[in-house]
């Protein structure tokens, strides 16, 4: 079944932490208190027929229907139809929704039968959800460049493309802005932004460093990873590229070889970030072995003063790495002996 996106409002339950999501199955899409809407809310301040999604011109927007008490878009209040965004906030009289979009292999009829979801997040996270939609459609991040140092020469080898927030409102760290895009499902939207955005800066820097671009593993469960990637390529033909995949997405080393195929034909090499953080994928690495293999900071931190069994998980890994081809890097190296 081929993947469509589909639109979504959500709300949390009043008296629990209770997500309910219902998928916006068919167009025009009817919000109100009587039988017969495709939403019906037991509210006695939402009117009858309150208000309505639908399309026009392959955008989707909202009028209200003439309620007693308002159909508001991001707290303010409709007085005209209007188009809406993902993260975009509505209210139906005093009920809050939040706009959502998702990538689904589900049939309406399956979608229609699930439409309650179990989360244990904070209510304010459908404020949070509408800034980070913004962060997203304004583009608000800023890229960042780690260097890569070759160990013998000492000289920068490439750079691991980064980046931050640029929002008012919502944090900078990178690590709790992807918290937040998962607990609303947009890491995808948010992981793309941030390799899209760093590309410019890419080619400014003196050539021929090779760029390691990061990749959320939602992306792996999703459609469109390597058109995106060739997105990239087409931007920047001659950049040295490298996709990195987390070690946490390294499960299926048919899909995984699949990709690295499809990256090659792109002149982008794969690496497997964060090796060793949880269960290193040695059959994968064996079947699929990627062009480079990233040892967690965790497995270099102070490796000088580890005891010696630590070092022997090391050079194991490292030996049956470079038996395989691979080229290693080590996250985390601050010190000369480490």
């Amino acid at each position: 079944m081929t993947p469509h996106r589909l639109w979504y409002l959500e709300r949390f339950s009043e008296t629990s932490s209770t997500l309910r999501r219902v998928p916006i199955l068919s167009l025009p899409f009817s919000i109100g208190r009587q039988d017969g809407v495709n939403l019906c809310l037991d509210s006695s301040s939402v009117s009858l027929r309150h208000a309505e999604l639908y399309l026009a011109d392959a955008e989707l927007m909202i009028r209200d229907l003439g309620s007693t008490n308002g159909t508001f878009l991001n707290q303010s209040r409709l007085t005209r139809e209007a188009q809406v965004h993902e993260g975009d906030t509505l209210h139906f009289a005093d009920l809050e929704f939040r706009l959502g979009r998702f990538l689904s292999k589900q049939s309406g009829a399956e979608l229609d039968k699930t439409t309650k979801i179990e989360a244990v997040l904070p209510k304010m996270l459908i404020g949070q959800a509408h800034q980070l939609a913004e962060l997203i459609r304004t583009k608000a991040v800023t890229p960042l460049f780690q260097p890569i140092i070759h160990l013998a020469s000492e000289a920068i080898f490439g750079y691991e493309v980064l980046g931050r927030g640029d929002h008012e409102g919502l944090p900078t760290g990178i690590t709790e802005l992807f918290e937040l895009a998962a607990a609303v499902a947009v890491e995808t939207e948010l992981s793309r932004l941030l390799r899209s955005e760093s590309l410019a800066d890419c080619a400014a820097i003196a050539q021929p460093a090779r760029f390691f671009f990061n990749t959320h593993p939602a992306e792996l469960k999703e459609e469109g990873l390597l058109e995106s990637i060739s997105e990239l390529r087409d931007r920047c033909p001659n950049l040295p590229m490298t996709l990195e995949i987390h070690e946490a997405a390294v499960t299926d080393p048919q899909t995984l070889q699949q990709l690295k195929n499809g990256l090659s034909k792109l002149e982008i090499q794969l690496a497997y970030d964060d090796f060793g953080t949880g269960q290193a994928r040695l059959l994968e690495l064996a079947e699929a072995p990627p062009d480079y293999l990233k040892f967690d900071l965790k497995l270099i931190r102070d490796v000088d003063r580890a005891p010696p069994a630590k070092w022997r998980v090391v050079k194991a890994l490292a030996a049956m790495a470079r038996e395989l081809g691979v080229v290693l890097i080590a996250e985390g190296i601050e010190s000369h002996q480490e």
